[in-house]
């Protein structure tokens, strides 16, 4: 039988689109479940204000009336706007082992796109960099965290039998935690600390959730500052902070939070982690309830991983003054929670000062996700 593709337009196709991966990955030891309640949110144009600065379709691809793959396509506003040219993304790409669903799902997005201008087709991304995006071509057997990308092996050559090349990588590694602080660190704190601290920088001291709140707009103006060179990153709305600040802030651990500020408290940089809560969301299953929310509030309390999310500095600050600060202050919250580990949210390869560093350690585990490319011919 051919390949049938639809658009999602109804509220039953909307969780059949967002479902399909749990049949698709089960007894996978390595799949996170997202949970089912916020991906319907997410995907709802009502709910999530993306919607309101991108057209997106939402697409399925059907065998025999059961669906084999999904795919999302996004043409942002704002990302034409600061590129000068439109360009099509897709996301959230799953699918069968079956190059005849993938080459009909990613046709169906490149007809749509080239109809509309684009000069290109790139993904997997979302929206935004908060969104996951690249995807997963070396380190299967790693555990990602969840927001870090996984994916069948063979999408590969799926993706690439569409006709797609590689446009950039991310990196993502799982480190461990020395029990003693090693020789760089030895001499940040007695070299680069003092320096720090004679020019008026300082980490801010009994962060709580609250406390937190109080630095969420500064947050927003060091990311988008120190994001916006960076690649495929798009510009976000205010009603975009509000919404990703509310899903995802009440993950962020104080613990694991470290913000540097200057003499007048103007945030200059800041690292933010979270006790791994992987394990949790793969019992979770995709469910919050009955048994999903004590999971992941168990696994708030025991972990022996932190994953590392987001790292910034304000641009014109002195990273070398910034940055040590920061990183001593992560170590002392590592070991005081007998962290043994620390996983890296995706860096791209390009970033070779950070890919590096985390490179002085003994990296246990590492994962590369990419980006593809693929030039969309204007139609006749």
């Amino acid at each position: 039988m051919t390949i049938s593709i639809t658009e999602v337009r109804t509220r039953p196709d909307l969780k059949r689109w967002v479902t399909f991966p749990l049949g698709l990955y089960r007894g996978d030891p390595n799949f996170i479940p997202q949970l089912t309640r916020d991906e319907l949110d997410f995907f709802s144009p009502e709910k999530n204000p993306s919607f309101k600065i991108a057209d997106a379709k939402l697409i399925l691809a059907s065998r025999n009336g059961n669906a084999v793959g999904r795919v999302c396509g996004i043409i942002h506003t704002l990302e034409a706007q600061k590129l000068g040219h439109r360009r099509g993304r897709f996301g959230w790409f799953e699918c069968m082992d079956d190059a005849e669903a993938a080459a009909a799902m990613l046709g169906y997005l490149e007809d749509w796109f080239g109809r509309e201008g684009c000069r290109e087709m790139t993904g997997p991304h979302g929206f935004s960099d908060l969104d996951p995006e690249g995807m997963l071509v070396e380190g299967f057997e790693a555990l990602p965290t969840i927001a870090g990308s996984y994916n069948k092996p063979y999408y590969l050559s799926l993706v690439e039998g569409c006709g797609f090349e590689k446009e950039i990588d991310y990196i993502e590694q799982r480190v461990e935690v020395p029990e003693e602080p090693p020789a760089l660190f030895k001499m940040m704190e007695k070299k680069a600390l003092p320096a720090a601290e004679a020019e008026g920088y300082r980490l801010v001291k009994g962060l709580t959730k609250k406390r937190l709140q109080e630095y969420v707009g500064q947050f927003w103006e060091v990311l988008e500052a120190a994001f916006e060179p960076l690649y495929g990153v798009t510009p976000l709305t205010g009603e975009q902070k509000a919404y990703y600040a509310k899903k995802y802030f009440g993950y962020i651990d104080p613990r694991f939070v470290q913000m540097a500020v200057d003499r007048q408290d103007r945030l200059q940089g800041f690292f933010l982690g979270l006790p791994s809560l992987s394990r949790a969301f793969q019992k979770a299953n995709g469910r919050l309830w009955p048994l999903g929310f004590f999971h992941i509030l168990k696994g708030f309390r025991q972990y022996d991983t932190v994953d590392f999310y987001f790292a910034g500095v304000r641009p014109g600050a002195n990273p070398q003054r910034i940055l040590p600060l920061m990183i001593l202050g992560m170590y002392r919250s590592v070991r005081e929670k007998n962290v043994r580990y620390i996983e890296t949210n995706r860096e791209l390869e390009t970033n070779t000062m950070i890919v590096n560093t985390w490179a002085r350690f003994n990296v246990v585990s590492k994962r590369r996700t990419r980006i593809f490319r693929k030039s969309l011919q204007p139609p006749e």
